[in-house]
């Protein structure tokens, strides 16, 4: 033990024992084709045998074998190359990466190794280098666009701010409709945080996936479909993101760093018009700005600029690895400090990993030991709505009013309560504040300590057998609070200032045994079979206090005990275990046809009190390679089909067959709930037939998939009658269906010597409907309201149907008035969808000799967004379109007749009005990331490279129909995806990205 330790801190260096049996020694180097450089880590091993190598950190490799070998290199997502020796002592490869590569190996559910023309269903390995070309502060937003089927929406809340993501759209009304997140083969907690939900006010709690390092990952393979994620059972329902994270290799110590320097502009701000300002009343503004047009300067017309700054991204990282033979070490530290484009919002994250590998026992026993720490730090993390939020008040500011008077004088002491009053042009509402008085006095602080440890035991006992134990504990602890001053409005706060503070802690404990046989009969049979079980132990504790209406005692004092009554204090501490048995078998003829079967029985803690625990699900899949059964051209390297049915689950929350009662400071809060005891987990039966294709020595890859999925037990909440003694029940009912397709195609072309084209084109649809619903639910489920809009679930409709009172018209499309000439509104009706059809990706990559271009365009087809900041200015006349309506006389109602633009905007524009008039098209297209590079090679040594870019992503739309960023939303939550309700505007980013190896 204390020689291991020694080893894990110094990374000292020995040196390789080879076998003794073998007759020929041969060695050479391992490159990797995209990025022209060495390749460590590379497995080298004789064919048929188990003796075997890796390479060291210079790509290198020694091996002694028979005369008469077949070496078998591979690496995870890259194409595996046999090579006879054929009388050789050097043996050089190199190696490529790729979409589904022929003899690539790639990881799959539990972690389990598979060769890619095997799999019976869809999947898509990404490198970690598209993570890291142009990084961003959440690293799963650097996939946008280069995964098909993969949709990525972020919230508009600023680094650190989560992103809901979706695979094959969404499938749960109530439930969870995000992927299982996997890190080495161990299922990630992925606890649900904070989001806003209403239109008020809410905050981003973040997610987990954003705490992690970009540079800590060597690649990330995405499960999109149920039938790939069936071993995961009753967490598998929405797919699987399956991350393999670095560890140390053999060889000399090597040492990366890379630094990511960028700046931030805003990309889609409002369009805020100069022409017209308040209403002027002595030395008194008007809160809305209809009044005459501005004559001389407009003071205010700039506050766009005076107010948000140019945003910084910096993000440093360095990893020492190295190792012997026996044991292999990986140790990194990254900083990341990011300036927002809003005053005073800061984020400060550390990421600290170690990771140690070792061989024992002429490598038949693998020990594999990590450990991270994580601590973040966000100032003012924006959120959108109303409520807090610095933008209404800057956005509602008339053109004609000094801006910069309130920025310097945000607040003025009073001397009547002997403290400093907020300042501002206008009475305070709840609609707005001073920007600056919010950013300095209702000041918000979120912090979070996260501590992952995972420990896996290997024990091969022959070349085709191995057993295997893992164990995991990811706990992650946050800090929220919020101080808010004195004279902040009355409808946020008492007149002594108001505090809130959370804190969440989120624990999970996981563990697995597999029994693994690997083994292939007479040269014509493979078989993969894997056998073991799992338990996950997840629980929670939150403590939420806020003094509410009561207010504080003392002015300004932020502490929980200076909160006055009537305040709230509540917490809960969920708890939840699933305890499961699985197996995996996988048969192969010939390399010509492998069929897939697995099952899983699942026992879950939510299911208590019931007669239905335990759930099993089953999967099966077929593959087909018609170019091993039918003789082909040689111009045909794969062609592969496949398909697969499965039946997976997506899990219940705690408690809702036997609910808890609550405490709110010591009173008893009695649930009102009527205990499920007939509750069934939700269940998603799916099925996929797909097809790939590779040509011309794999220059050309193809594959497509369709499938269908239809997601039945949905759960539901019922409102009780009045004499059950509760308020409302719950029911399983309803099916939700989605179907479409997936494709991506590559093609590399040598376009001369030094010059190689490299293109991928990702595309993929959707459709989604509700199917059935109970009729005791109603004509329909809104499963999210507010400002005038619905999201309704109607059976016959689809998931994330809009519905808001509309504009009354004419047969003939005229604005239809009634005898007073006043606008009229319709009862909510249809008015679009929240989510895209059509989702489309198109990335390039250039190399000349050592300089290397890459950019990527994406976008989206179909679907609706909502601009309620939009509706919201209109109201106010603080935008370009009120400006120009009142340049043409008004605004023509659609016969050439004009309303005046006050009493149009006021009819039309603001809360519960015709939000129809701001539903907008959701299709855009835009240039998503850019990045110029040069490679200066040896510039410290052999293989020791520096590597400078110009990097930028989101750099411009080539196409949008809205005033926002369509692809961005308020929340993660179910029924607030399209949604802008004073977010924070998108942001374009630029500058520079440096790595070196030492």
């Amino acid at each position: 033990m204390r020689k291991s330790l020694i080893l894990f801190v110094l990374f000292c260096i020995g040196t390789c024992i080879n076998v003794l049996w073998a007759q020929k020694q041969v060695s050479g180097v391992v490159m990797d084709k995209d990025l022209n450089e060495p390749l460590p880590g590379a497995n080298v091993v004789e064919k048929g045998t188990t003796n075997g190598t890796i390479t060291d950190m210079d790509g290198k490799y020694s091996l002694q074998v028979a005369d008469n070998a077949i070496l078998v290199f591979s690496y995870i997502g890259m194409e595996t190359l046999e090579e006879p020796l054929n009388g050789r002592s050097v043996v050089d490869v190199t190696m490529t990466t790729g979409a589904q590569k022929i003899n690539e190996v790639v990881v799959t559910a539990m972690g389990i190794q598979r060769k890619a023309k095997s799999l019976t269903y869809a999947t898509q390995n990404v490198g970690g280098k598209e993570l890291t070309r142009a990084k961003e502060t959440n690293m799963i937003n650097s996939l946008q666009g280069k995964t098909s089927g993969l949709v990525i929406t972020p919230n508009a809340s600023g680094a650190g701010g989560s992103s809901k993501i979706l695979l094959r759209g969404n499938k749960s009304a109530q439930g969870n409709n995000q992927p299982l997140i996997v890190i080495d083969g161990i299922p990630m907690s992925n606890p649900e945080t904070s989001q806003q939900g209403s239109e008020y006010d809410g905050r981003d709690g973040g997610d987990a996936l954003s705490n992690l390092n970009p540079d800590d990952i060597a690649s990330i393979n995405v499960l999109k479909g149920a039938s790939a994620a069936a071993l995961y059972g009753s967490m598998a329902a929405n797919g699987v993101i399956m991350i393999t994270t670095k560890k140390g290799r053999e060889g000399a110590i090597r040492i990366d760093f890379s630094s990511n320097i960028t700046m931030e502009t805003t990309l889609a701000a409002p369009k805020l018009q100069d022409r017209y300002g308040a209403v002027v009343t002595g030395d008194q503004l008007s809160a809305k700005s209809w009044g005459e047009k501005i004559t001389g300067k407009a003071s205010g017309a700039d506050r766009l600029g005076e107010f948000f700054r140019t945003g910084a991204n910096y993000i440093n990282s360095i990893s020492i690895n190295g190792g012997t033979e026996h044991s292999q070490s990986y140790i990194s530290y990254a900083n990341t400090t990011t300036k927002g484009i809003m005053p005073t919002n800061d984020f400060y994250r550390h990421n600290m990993t170690a990771r140690q590998t070792f061989n024992a026992f002429d490598n038949k026993l693998k020990i594999d030991a990590s450990l991270s720490y994580i601590t973040q730090k966000i100032i003012n993390r924006p959120h959108g709505g109303n409520y807090f939020n610095a933008l209404t008040g800057l956005y509602y500011f008339p053109a004609n009013g000094d801006f910069k008077h309130y920025k310097n004088n945000f607040e003025v002491y009073d001397p009547l309560n002997s403290w400093n009053a907020q300042n501002w042009y206008t009475s305070l509402d709840a609609d707005q504040q001073n920007p600056y008085w919010v950013l300095n006095r209702n000041k918000r602080t979120d912090k979070r300590d996260r501590f992952m440890a995972s420990g896996t035991v290997k024990y091969n006992i022959t070349d085709y057998l191995n057993v295997q134990g893992r164990l995991s504990l990811d706990q992650t602890k946050d800090f929220y609070d919020m101080k808010v001053f004195a004279t902040t409005t009355s409808v946020l706060a008492p007149p002594n200032g108001r505090y809130k503070r959370e804190t969440f802690d989120a624990k999970q404990f996981y563990g697995d045994l597999l029994v693994n046989f690997n083994k292939t009969f007479n040269e014509q049979w493979e078989v993969n079979a894997s056998a073991g079980t799992s338990f996950t132990d997840f629980k929670t504790q939150r403590l939420y206090i806020d003094s509410d209406k009561g207010g504080l005692v003392l002015p300004n004092y932020f502490v929980p005990e200076n909160g006055a009554t009537n305040g709230i204090q509540r917490s809960e501490s969920p708890r939840k275990r699933l305890n499961s048995v699985f197996f995996t078998a996988q048969a192969g003829y010939k390399s010509m046809i492998y069929l897939d079967v697995t099952g899983r029985n699942d026992w879950s803690s939510t299911l208590a009190y019931t007669n239905n625990i335990s759930y099993f699900y089953p999967s099966v899949g077929l593959t087909a390679l018609l170019n091993e059964m039918i003789p082909m051209s040689e111009k045909i390297n794969l062609l592969k089909f496949r398909g697969s049915y499965s039946i997976v689950g997506n899990d219940m929350p705690a408690y809702i067959t036997k609910p808890k009662d609550g405490f709110n400071l010591g009173q008893l809060e009695p649930n009102n709930k009527v205990p499920f005891k007939e509750m069934k987990p939700e269940k998603l039966h799916s099925m996929e037939f797909g097809a790939d294709l590779a040509m011309f020595d794999s220059r050309l890859n193809f594959d497509i998939t369709y499938y269908k999925t239809n997601s039945k037990n949905q759960y539901f909440q019922v409102s009780s009658p009045v004499a059950s003694g509760y308020d409302a029940f719950y029911i399983n009912t309803g099916n939700i269906q989605n179907q479409g397709f997936e494709s991506s195609v590559s093609w590399t072309q040598d376009l001369a010597a030094d010059l190689s084209w490299k293109t991928d084109f990702n595309i993929s649809f959707n459709d989604n409907k509700v199917k059935e619903l109970d009729p005791a639910l109603g004509k329909y489920v809104t499963i999210g309201e507010g400002a005038g809009f619905r999201f309704i679930l109607e059976e016959g409709g689809s998931y994330g149907d809009i519905y808001t009172r509309t504009l009354k018209r004419t047969d003939d499309g005229v604005v239809d008035l009634d005898e007073k000439g006043n606008i009229q509104l319709t009862d909510y009706e249809y008015v679009g969808n929240v989510n895209a059809k059509w989702q489309l990706g198109w990335g390039n990559t250039f190399n000349y000799k050592d300089f290397s271009l890459y950019f990527l365009i994406d976008g989206k087809i179909g679907g609706n967004t909502v601009g309620m900041t939009q509706s919201y200015l209109d109201s106010y006349g603080v935008t370009e379109t009120t400006a120009d309506a009142r340049d043409n006389g008004g605004v023509d109602l659609g016969n050439g007749q004009k309303m005046d633009a006050e009493k149009y905007y006021s009819a039309v524009a603001g809360k519960d009005k015709a939000g129809d008039q701001y539903v907008y098209s959701a299709t855009n297209f835009r240039l998503r990331e850019l990045s110029l590079g040069y490679t200066f090679r040896n510039l410290f040594g052999v293989s020791k490279n520096l590597s400078l870019s110009l990097v930028a992503r989101n750099l411009f739309f080539i196409y949008k129909d809205s005033p926002h960023d369509p692809d961005m939303s308020i929340s993660t939550s179910n029924g607030w995806q399209g949604f802008d309700i004073f977010g924070l505007p998108a942001t374009r980013s630029y500058g520079f990205n440096l790595k070196a190896t030492f």
